[in-house]
Parts: C-alpha cells; sequence; structure tokens
C-alpha cells in the first residue's frame, strides 16, 4: 500500500495550484472508452442540449436576480454545517454561470451522492485524485449512485480561509479548464464537501456536473 505522503506525490502530478487551492479537473472519455470500461474517467457526452433545462434548474433572469451573499461563502471548513457549505458552493457557482449568461445548475440527488462519496473517500483515505486507490474514475462513481449521463468533474483542497466555499469557486474560476466545467452547458450537479479543522480547517470538495 502506499504511504500517505507518496499518494499525495502521485496526485501532484495531475493537480494545479491556484493561490494556495489544489485543484484537479478530470479530462473526458469517449463513448467507446466509457462503454468499454477502459477509463476511470468521465464521458463526454451531453445529458441535455446547450441551452436547455433539467428539472428546476433556475433559470439566468432568476439566478442573476439573487441578492445579497451567498450564505457561508466565507466560512471555514470544520466550522460550519456541511449543508451549508454545498448550499454556499453551488450559489457562488450558479452566481458565475449567470454572470455568463448560462442558466444554473439543479442539484441532482444521484450526482450529490457520488461527490459526496469522493469528498468523504479522499478525506477518509488521504489520497487527492479524480482514481480512487481502487480504481473507481468518476463516471464509475457516478453511475454507482444511479446517474446515466455524462459527467464532468473538479475537486479542490485547501486551508483555512484558502479552502472556503467562495475561495474554491475563484480557484477554480482562474483556471481555464476548471472554468470550463462550471460555466459550461451542463445543467444538473452534484457537491461533494468534507471538512476538519486541521490546518486551520481543511476541506475537500468535488463538483460532479452533468
Amino acid at each position: 500500500m502506499l504511504s500517505r505522503a507518496r499518494r499525495w506525490r502521485l496526485a501532484a502530478h495531475s493537480a494545479t495550484c491556484v493561490a494556495g487551492v489544489v485543484l484537479a479537473a478530470a479530462p473526458a472519455a469517449t463513448a467507446a472508452e466509457l462503454g468499454a470500461g477502459r477509463l476511470p474517467l468521465p464521458a463526454a457526452l451531453p445529458t441535455l442540449p446547450v441551452g436547455g433545462t433539467a428539472p428546476g434548474a433556475a433559470p439566468v433572469a432568476a439566478v442573476a436576480a439573487l441578492s445579497g451573499r451567498c450564505r457561508g461563502a466565507g466560512a471555514r471548513p470544520g466550522h460550519a454545517a456541511r449543508a451549508r457549505m454545498r448550499s454556499a458552493l453551488l450559489c457562488l457557482v450558479n452566481r458565475q454561470r449567470a454572470r455568463h449568461g448560462r442558466r444554473g445548475l439543479a442539484a441532482d440527488g444521484r450526482l450529490m451522492r457520488a461527490a459526496a462519496r469522493h469528498a468523504a473517500d479522499m478525506a477518509r483515505r488521504h489520497y487527492f485524485s479524480h482514481v480512487s486507490p481502487s480504481g473507481s474514475g468518476p463516471a464509475q462513481r457516478a453511475r454507482a449512485a444511479g446517474w446515466r449521463g455524462g459527467v464532468r468533474e473538479a475537486i479542490a483542497w485547501g486551508c483555512g480561509a484558502l479552502s472556503s466555499p467562495r475561495a474554491t469557486v475563484r480557484a477554480w474560476m482562474a483556471s481555464p479548464p476548471h472554468r470550463a466545467i462550471l460555466v459550461g452547458g451542463r445543467h444538473a450537479v452534484g457537491v461533494g464537501y468534507r471538512g476538519t479543522r486541521a490546518c486551520g480547517g481543511r476541506g475537500d470538495w468535488v463538483l460532479d456536473v452533468g
């Protein structure tokens, strides 16, 4: 079994550091690769036409009309309830989408389960990667949770204020591969988060967009 330090070194090869927040974005697999199960990566298959909407998705006007701040946007990991942290991050993501002329992402229970399980697994087994030590990737996790469409995944972790919902979304938006996931033409989302009080408040974040 790889040591914790070794797992972090391996993860660093595919990760990007933006303002102290460690990020990674999974590339897309082709439909053939997904069907053959050869790659533990997300499929690049759209679940809805660009410009469409999933049930419960907020239209751009409704998202843009939100006033005030996203509650809990600046909260540190380990100091706020998990549901509040996830809600704040999704609020911030949808505001970014509104600024880019996109409809808001609607939380999907299946993607929420997949993202939550991965965030918890990374925190519990001390690794940072789209592929778990046991070999499961975003597509496999989403399918195990009942999702049958394509999925793209962004992950991040940081310490203290650098891992608040606001700092995490800012870091993703500052990275072109992550920004493409946040403001792309998908319409359903799952947010995974696991926070501890280590290093001033450490947060592991997973965003699964389908």
